[in-house]
């Protein structure tokens, strides 16, 4: 019995001694847990930004070809076989220039009998006027009846008639004329000629075409969910391919009433200065065009926001802990992945990393910061 009692304390003591470990453990883990939890987080810098005002557009990026704004094709405005053409293909040319001049020959005898027409029908005229009188003055005194002087009357009026008639051929034979040369209406280049020498064309035929490249032009299209926010005077650059190591600067000009047939874009005209004639018609073209432009703007990446039961914040790096700083969301720029925000200062510096574990409270520490 006396050892059955003794087992049994000693059982007992050696359970309280183990609670007693166990207790004294759990209170030195109790005493470490504060030290742990106000260990600071370590931030990497790429996990911070500093809030700094900057200028943003959104891009839209264009492309298309190359075409000369100003063009002129001359076609014949006479049937005739051409006897001079002194320009070819890539000719400079200036305002005035002959560029084609046909045989006049056929027309100068078309413009001669036309005026000797006219010079008959003059002295007819003349001689029905004088006729008229008479006729008039004698029916005043009775000698003539009221029918001649009447019938005098008409043909004076008839040949009258066919004396505009014949004048406004001779206006026709005259221009008919006038247009036997062609010259160039502004300075340029030739950029075709399908005619040659010494032949014949008919009225209407295409002659040769003339460009000034000193201004280009780019027909781009735009999807309509951007089109609202292009505005004529626009700034754009270019790259044109054969020129890698230049971009060239042009302007929204024009921008078309509709989208094209088929597809969800809408023409976009830009202009490009191009005094040194660098640019030719036809080369392919890429750009990016600067929309809905602002100065000065506070945007942070998207995922610097977050969002709770009262609204989006941000959480803000002051003396070393972390803030809630409410913010209210302004314009976003998806294609940047950025959106303006009020509520923040220059300098501030908030977490724009995705980090959903972080909060409010807890201490952090920013390397380089």
């Amino acid at each position: 019995m006396f050892a059955s009692n003794k087992a049994w304390s000693n059982a007992a003591g050696a359970a309280w001694v183990l609670i007693a470990i166990a207790v004294g453990g759990l209170q030195a883990a109790r005493a470490q847990t504060p030290a742990a939890s106000t260990a600071p987080l370590e931030l990497a810098a790429v996990d911070v930004t500093r809030v700094e005002p900057r200028d943003i557009a959104s891009d839209v990026r264009i492309s298309g070809s190359l075409a000369p704004i100003r063009r002129s094709t001359h076609a014949a405005r006479v049937a005739s076989t051409i006897v001079e053409l002194p320009v070819k293909v890539g000719d400079v040319v200036r305002k005035g220039d002959l560029l084609v001049r046909f045989d006049t020959r056929a027309l100068e005898s078309t413009l001669t009998v036309r005026r000797a027409s006219a010079e008959a029908l003059t002295a007819q005229l003349q001689l029905a006027e004088s006729v008229l009188r008479r006729t008039t003055s004698l029916g005043q005194s009775g000698a003539s009846t009221e029918a001649a002087t009447l019938e005098a009357e008409a043909n004076v009026a008839n040949l009258a008639a066919q004396l505009r008639s014949k004048q406004a051929e001779i206006a026709d034979a005259e221009r008919d004329l006038a247009d036997a040369e062609v010259r160039a209406v502004f300075d340029g280049v030739v950029a075709s000629r399908p005619v040659e020498q010494d032949q014949t064309v008919a009225l209407n035929t295409e002659l040769l075409t003339i460009v000034d490249l000193s201004r280009m032009e780019v027909d781009a299209g735009v999807p309509t969910s951007r089109i609202p926010m292009v505005r004529v005077g626009q700034p754009v650059e270019l790259t044109v391919e054969g020129f890698a190591d230049r971009t060239f600067s042009g302007a929204v000009t024009r921008i078309s009433p509709t989208a094209v047939a088929g597809s969800r874009a809408v023409r976009v005209f830009l202009a490009i200065d191009n005094n040194d004639r660098t640019l030719k018609g036809g080369m392919f073209t890429t750009g990016i065009l600067k929309v809905d432009e602002r100065k000065g703007v506070i945007a942070l990446p998207n995922a610097a926001i977050r969002q709770d039961q009262t609204g989006s914040f941000v959480l803000k790096v002051t003396e070393g802990v972390l803030r809630r700083q409410p913010v209210v969301l302004g314009t976003a720029w998806t294609d940047r992945g950025l959106v303006a925000v009020s509520g923040l200062e220059a300098g501030d510096v908030v977490v724009s990393a995705p980090l959903p574990a972080l909060e409010a409270g807890m201490p952090v520490v920013v390397e380089g910061l």
